[in-house]
């Protein structure tokens, strides 16, 4: 029996959803807005621009932020340490899978009353492999050691790290629902500055 085979047991089943933001985070922010909106009301429209600007580039700076979660149902080959071309075992398993983008390298540009957020490409951040649900098929019965859970954990990060990438509905709806997120974030902070200014998220 052959990986391909073999995978007819399993199949990709993908849960879209947003990833909730820290409530602590959520407040901070919401205080900032608030904190911006005052001091836009008490300032010129330069300097307003300027405090602008400062405070979105403190709310984005944050690294990495998953907005995309995906369970992956997968099987890994495990072969032999010594005779590579020999298949040890076969696992399946279950691993959660979190893309998104690096939220550091977002290019917040501000020009007359226009906004413009550059995105980067959305990625892989983390994968997860519930170790509890690895189910094993020898080929090779003194492959069955007492490593051979290290073994397959380790063959299974790396399969469902290659497989991940390959999905393109992955990381495409990671990247829109970062557009959301973004727009969430930055709209409350332009609101107070008068409806003649503009967000762009691109």
């Amino acid at each position: 029996m052959n990986k391909e085979e073999v995978k007819t047991w399993l199949s990709w089943t993908k849960i879209p959803r947003r990833v909730p933001l820290v409530m602590g985070a959520v407040a901070l922010i919401a205080a900032i807005g608030i904190f911006l909106g005052l001091q836009i009301g008490e300032s010129k429209d330069h300097e307003a621009q300027v405090t602008a600007l400062s405070t979105l580039e403190r709310i984005v700076n944050v690294s990495d932020l998953s907005t995309f979660t995906a369970v992956y149902n997968g099987i890994a080959e495990v072969t032999n340490e010594k005779n590579p071309d020999k298949v040890d075992f076969y696992v399946s398993y279950e691993a959660q899978v979190e893309a998104g983008i690096d939220f550091s390298a977002i290019e917040i540009h501000m020009e007359g009353k226009t906004i413009t957020v550059d995105l980067p490409e959305a990625r892989i951040n983390d994968v997860s492999v519930d170790i509890s649900s690895m189910d094993f098929m020898f080929f090779n019965d003194r492959a069955n050691t007492s490593t051979v859970s290290e073994r397959a954990y380790k063959a299974c990060e790396k399969d469902v790290q290659a497989e991940s990438e390959n999905q393109g509905a992955i990381l495409e709806l990671a990247h829109q629902n970062a557009q959301n997120v973004i727009r969430a974030l930055v709209q409350p902070v332009i609101e107070p500055m008068g409806e003649e200014y503009e967000l762009v998220v691109n």
